[in-house]
């Protein structure tokens, strides 16, 4: 099912052997800008630092002490640790995007990494343990609630067993003893309620800040892409407006010719019939010019119009099949309905989704309405070949399509119109062959009020 309208048009060659190109640039180009993997990069930089820190620590107690015992265990964690660093740098200049999982296995790699440096450089009497905090804070900016809580929990439990489970380092333990593991003294204790603390207060605010922010963020692209789809329908307003009035003297001058024919007595039965069907026609477009130039002077109270919804679904359709009359249609609709409040778009919307239908190599449409104590559902469905799943989420919205199929214009219109009255139009495909295209529309007014007798 297919828009009338396309506002490029292109061959559809030409457009196919563009986007190729465009595409295969974009998979050659690793230096294409990510935003995963830029937060990976800077991730993997913090951790580059903290581990260039403790590397510090370990040259200063071997020029301190000179000597190498216990250092064997930290010097293996940070080894382990800068390998894993490198492997992941060079990751980053790999076209793949980073999903989620991977960034949390990266945090889960620095609380697993940290933990082995602290349990063999004093435990929680390193005052580099805060360092907990750091993942935290990256979970809770970048990733899901989810995630975040489960860094936060792996964390505490890490923090918690370096309480009791370390090997005494000379530079933070001095006065240890092989009793260290029965207990922590109250500074040490008041450390960890601190990054308890902390770390509940984080997890919660930030993830809450960093969620309104990506709302916003949302909210911004949506705003952006309604100014210029309406941007888009004033150009196409100004265009209708400049081409109503330009058809409006051929019009005429047809009008004049056919009527001049038909008083030809030599004119075979044939060709009167169908001078009198142009004829028709003809008048059909005047009147449709005239509609849409009064449309553009009535005020919005004069604009809006109350009809039950089968009886504007059955006028709008039947209007529709003069023009189109190769096609079979049939209405499923009860008499009456409830009442909805339109205008002469709403009638525009709905005959964009009949010529949908009617174009999409589909001899025959099937209109349905049904409702509910919210909404009124208008569905159009044809048997033609579908929508392609790549273009279902862009149908409606202004990139347009451009190519034989037409896809773009007509739909966005469409959408535009029913999004004025708190609607919205749907699309899939059927199972069975062809699209449905449904125009839903809320209803405002208690149902007992708004159901025509």
């Amino acid at each position: 099912m297919s828009p009338e309208l396309p506002i490029l048009v292109l061959p559809s060659a030409d457009l196919s052997t563009y986007n190729t190109q465009v595409n295969k640039r974009l998979i050659r180009s690793p230096r294409a800008y990510s935003p995963s993997v830029d937060n990976l990069r800077n991730l993997l930089i913090i951790r580059s630092i903290a581990l260039l820190g403790q590397t510090g620590v370990l040259i200063y107690v071997l020029l301190a002490s000179r000597t190498t015992e216990s250092l064997l265990g930290v010097t293996v964690s940070l080894v382990v640790l800068a390998l894993l660093t490198i492997a992941s740098l060079w990751r980053t200049t790999q076209p793949w995007p980073v999903a989620d999982n991977e960034f949390l296995a990266q945090l889960f790699i620095d609380v697993l990494g940290w933990t082995a440096l602290m349990y063999f450089t004093g435990g929680a009497n390193n005052p580099f343990v805060s360092y907990y905090i750091v993942p935290l804070v990256i979970a809770a900016a970048v990733l899901p609630w989810r995630h975040t809580w489960l860094v936060t929990g792996s964390s505490l439990l890490a923090y918690s067993l370096l309480l009791y489970c370390y090997v005494p380092f000379p530079l933070f333990t001095p006065h240890a003893t092989m009793g260290h593991g029965n207990g922590a003294n109250v500074h040490i204790l008041g450390m960890w309620f601190n990054f308890l603390f902390s770390a509940g207060l984080i997890t919660y605010f930030v993830v809450r800040m960093a969620a309104i922010l990506r709302q916003q963020e949302a909210q911004a692209v949506v705003q952006r892409e309604d100014r210029l789809r309406n941007d888009q329908i004033m150009a196409v307003a100004s265009l209708a407006a400049g081409t109503a009035h330009e058809l409006g003297t051929p019009l005429s001058t047809m009008t004049v010719l056919v009527d001049e024919m038909l008083q030809d007595d030599t004119l075979g039965t044939q060709a009167r019939l169908d001078c009198e069907l142009l004829r028709g026609q003809l008048a059909h477009c005047k009147s449709t010019l005239t509609e849409l130039s009064h449309t553009a002077e009535l005020t919005s109270v004069e604009q809006t119009r109350h009809q039950a919804v089968c009886e504007f679904a059955q006028q709008t359709t039947e209007r529709w099949a003069v023009r189109r009359p190769g096609i079979i249609y049939t209405i499923n609709c009860g008499r009456g309905g409830p009442v909805i409040e339109f205008d002469l778009t709403m009638v525009q919307a709905l005959e964009n989704l009949l010529n949908n239908a009617a174009d999409a190599s589909s001899d025959k449409i099937e209109i349905s309405v049904a409702w509910d104590q919210r909404e009124v559902r208008i569905s159009v469905r044809d048997w033609g070949p579908g929508i392609p799943a790549e273009l279902l989420e862009k149908l409606g919205k202004p990139i347009i399509h451009a190519g034989k199929s037409g896809l773009g214009i007509g739909l966005m219109l469409s959408q535009a119109t029913v999004e004025r009255y708190g609607g919205r139009i749907e699309l899939h495909n059927v199972r069975e062959g062809g699209t449905v295209a449904t125009l839903i529309l809320p209803l405002n007014q208690p149902p007992a009020t708004e159901f025509a007798q």
